[in-house]
């Protein structure tokens, strides 16, 4: 992949396919990189010094200890610390790659997020791949790819102060399409229904329920744009009750029905910008 930036060191660790890349490098002080577009969903790890990302209008900051999740589609200008050297990774993935149930997840992801443990395991397992040109090589890597995109979209629900939350957060992930998971979800917490509702407002700004049904309609989303099923068969394989529900919520979601957004291929909304490509 090119650069536009000026590259100063080099770590010498890049692994790629044709659908993922994975690399490491170290700006010098004062190093810029673009303007240019965003064509990959990436995840940008700073493992020291600055990063100050213009993401069309708006403006971030990475922290040391932290990654950051570039989408596609915007213009992004980097600076880097102008006293300092500054040193990451990064892993990029073809959209085309990237399946529809993750896209949507990814695109209503926090632009930045705590590095955890299992993301740190699954880039330096990555990095210490060897370049290799055969056809297994290149599938671990692939592998890897998603697998940090998919590490960051389930870890993301977990980066809320209150625990509790968290908690409900988890399980209702885990037992989504279950008739009672709502019914449990305070239960797995530890609290009442009430505190649990209480603390999802204080939290998130909604319920637990309204986060429910809006988790089921993304996934039936994916599936209008992945699959051939009806709208029925996808409501009812989502945890709706009838069509018709996931319909309504599918339009409140999406403005426009289900048959209408299977038709253009994809969802109408433009995702919210996030922090997107790193150099």
């Amino acid at each position: 992949m090119g650069y536009d930036g000026e590259l100063i060191v080099w770590e010498n660790r890049q692994v790629r396919s044709a659908r993922v890349c994975l690399g490491e490098v170290v700006y010098e002080a004062g190093g810029q990189c673009g303007p240019r577009n965003q064509r990959d969903f990436q995840l940008v790890f700073l493992h020291s010094g600055e990063l100050n990302v213009a993401v069309d209008t708006r403006q971030h900051q990475l922290r040391p200890g932290h990654v950051g999740l570039f989408l596609p589609g915007g213009g992004e200008h980097f600076s880097f610390s102008t006293t300092h050297t500054t040193h990451h990774s990064w892993c990029s993935v073809a959209p085309a790659y990237v399946p529809a149930e993750l896209r949507q997840q990814l695109e209503n992801a926090p632009p930045s997020q705590v590095c955890n443990d299992l993301l740190r395991r699954l880039l330096a397992a990555g990095l210490t791949l060897d370049q290799s040109a055969s056809e297994l090589g290149h599938s671990v890597v692939d592998h890897i790819g998603l697998a940090l995109l998919t590490g960051y979209a389930m870890s993301a629900d977990e980066q809320v102060d209150d625990v509790v939350v968290a908690k409900a957060i988890r399980y209702l992930h885990q037992h989504l399409l279950e008739p009672d998971c709502l019914q449990q979800a305070h239960v797995a917490a530890g609290v009442s229904r009430n505190t649990l509702i209480s603390r999802f407002r204080n939290q998130l700004k909604t319920t637990p329920a309204r986060y429910v049904w809006r988790c089921r309609t993304e996934r039936g989303i994916a599936l209008l744009t992945e699959t051939s099923q009806t709208i029925a068969e996808i409501a009812y394989a989502c945890g709706f009750r009838d069509p018709f529900h996931f319909s309504r919520l599918v339009k409140a979601l999406q403005g426009i029905s289900p048959q209408s957004l299977r038709q253009q291929g994809r969802p109408t909304t433009e995702p919210t910008p996030r922090f997107r490509r790193s150099p």
